[in-house]
């Protein structure tokens, strides 16, 4: 074992050092809070060193989508009409090409059941002499079933937007199918949030804010809605222009 000497009570920081570094910690902190923090997290600007420095945009932009995800998810859940009917329940493939093996096995069945009858109707015609052996008749073998190729599906729509009116668009797609877009404000700018939702998760994309147009591709994370949500923040009405093309199910305005 290495002996080690213990510091020296002259060495040790005294209580008013400790209590001065504390204080200047605690400084630095509520300075950090103000000048950095609360701008781009809250849009609070009490020194006006966030909006030179570009702090405060960034959280006006966080607030802003922050309402409108949270107005989002208030009307999604809202139930659209008291009377809608239930659900119909997703048929499993597996439980299909069950169904699709018993067909055509009773359909061997019946095949071979109308040639039997139809040897004892042509026996019983012909008299006592012997007959030539009747030719056996292959069974025809049953088809096997062909994974369908995923359909190309390809949309485009016009929406007029209001100053401060929004919109949503989704794409119903599998997990890891892509779809190619192309939107456009048509001279005007908007707010984007482009996410994803469905069987209990969601994911956020991409989001911009005041932007004229975007395009690109969307692959979707796992199945469910993958879309676009946008708003006019503008003070004039603003026409978007979006185009679709890729492996997407279905093309639904969700409001």
């Amino acid at each position: 074992m290495h002996n080690t000497t213990p510091p020296k009570r002259s060495e040790l920081p005294s209580s008013t050092q400790l209590k001065r570094s504390t204080i200047i910690a605690a400084l630095s902190a509520l300075a950090l809070l103000i000048v950095v923090i609360l701008p781009s997290e809250y849009e609070v600007d009490a020194t006006g060193i966030g909006r030179v420095l570009g702090l405060t945009e960034m959280g006006e932009i966080k607030t802003q989508l922050a309402e409108e995800s949270a107005a989002d998810a208030a009307a999604t859940a809202t139930p659209a009409s008291t009377t809608s009917t239930q659900p119909v329940a997703a048929v499993s493939p597996e439980l299909t090409n069950r169904v699709d093996e018993i067909e055509r096995k009773l359909a061997e069945v019946m095949l071979k059941q109308q040639l039997r009858e139809r040897v004892t109707a042509t026996s019983r015609r012909v008299d006592t002499k012997a007959v030539a052996p009747a030719k056996t008749v292959a069974a025809v073998p049953a088809a096997q079933p062909v994974a369908p190729t995923p359909a190309i599906k390809s949309d485009q729509t016009t929406i007029q937007l209001d100053p401060g009116q929004g919109v949503e668009v989704k794409l119903v797609m599998k997990a890891g199918k892509s779809a190619a877009f192309r939107w456009t404000a048509n001279g005007g700018t908007l707010n984007f949030d482009t996410h994803g939702d469905g069987g209990g998760r969601s994911i956020s994309y991409v989001k911009g804010r005041g932007v004229p147009q975007d395009e690109g591709q969307i692959t979707a994370a796992f199945d469910g809605n993958h879309g676009w949500f946008w708003r006019n923040r503008t003070n004039s009405p603003v026409t978007l222009s979006l185009q679709t093309r890729g492996e997407y199910e279905s093309f639904k305005r969700v409001k």
